[in-house]
């Protein structure tokens, strides 16, 4: 989506490792009071990045089982949702509710940069729109404040920042949370089958190209890191991984019925070279290429033999 991308990452020093916990998501919890009726409301951190312009930023039409969430730290844009065109501007909130098909857009004489996040947990409504979004709130100068701390703290490189970062956001979800326009609503679906087998689909037809866990996570239009996570929970094993096994099972075939020197097979398969194609597959077979083909070549023979 972008090619300056600063991600939020879950390790964090050992002295505030309790604030954690030990799964894949973080998690908010936040009894409300009042026009929420006391309930809890835990909320999961599915990702946060700061995304900013750059050549390389492809807008496409898509929708996720998840609620986005968008901050305008600089610049102008707009927001496609829905059948609606949504101008956004520095310092603009616009909220996306699972299932609503959105895409963004820069303007190219100011390009935008923002943060983006995405939470499962609850969904936020206004009226009869499933989108929402907040320019002129009285919250607005509190937004203003600790989201532009939160990307300030996103490009650092300093002790404590994912601690840092965990409290902004409980501050920011409360301010949001204050705002007598939203209704909020009790969501939870991380059904991602979809989007894993789209991903596997595409991997069992392609991959004898070059496919990386970025192109593969902006196929199905999701944060590389959160898709990493679901394939990985859903199908038993992370993409990459699916990848390398898909090769090395193709090139069992062709080790066995045919001629091709192993520089060639490396290639035809997709792998980067020779010595890393060796390297993984005798990881994942327990054999180097050349002993799996005298083994599997033997095989053939004696099966070939009169009476067998």
């Amino acid at each position: 989506m972008s090619n300056d991308r600063y991600q939020f990452h879950k390790t964090m020093p050992e002295e505030a490792a309790i604030m954690y916990q030990d799964d894949s998501t973080l998690s908010y919890s936040f009894s409300s009071h009042g026009k929420h009726g006391g309930q809890s409301i835990n909320i999961s951190l599915l990702y946060l990045a700061l995304s900013k312009y750059g050549t390389d930023w492809i807008s496409m039409t898509h929708s996720h089982t998840f609620t986005e969430l968008f901050y305008i730290t600089h610049g102008n844009g707009k927001f496609s949702v829905g059948s609606e065109i949504v101008q956004v501007k520095a310092n603009d909130l616009i909220i996306i509710n699972p299932g609503l098909e959105h895409t963004e857009r820069s303007d190219d004489s100011r390009p935008m940069e923002y943060i983006v996040f995405g939470f499962d947990g609850v969904m936020f409504q206004s009226g009869q729109s499933d989108y929402i979004h907040l320019n002129s709130t009285v919250q607005k100068a509190d937004l203003h404040l600790y989201f532009n701390a939160l990307a300030h703290e996103l490009k650092r490189e300093a002790i404590y920042k994912n601690f840092v970062c965990q409290n902004l956001l409980n501050i920011i979800f409360t301010v949001i949370l204050r705002s007598n326009d939203l209704k909020l609503s009790i969501f939870s679906n991380l059904d991602c089958s979809k989007e894993c087998k789209m991903a596997a689909r595409y991997i069992d037809n392609h991959f004898q190209e070059t496919i990386t866990l970025d192109s593969l996570s902006s196929l199905v239009h999701l944060n590389k890191y959160y898709f990493s996570h679901i394939f990985t929970e859903e199908m038993g094993i992370s993409p990459i991984n699916y990848l390398i096994k898909k090769r090395i099972d193709e090139c069992k075939h062709l080790l066995t019925n045919t001629d091709h020197s192993l520089a060639s097979i490396s290639q035809i398969v997709g792998f980067s070279s020779p010595s890393y194609f060796s390297q993984a597959f005798r990881k994942i077979t327990g054999f180097t290429p050349q002993e799996f083909r005298k083994q599997n070549r033997s095989l053939i023979s004696v099966s070939h033999l009169p009476g067998n």
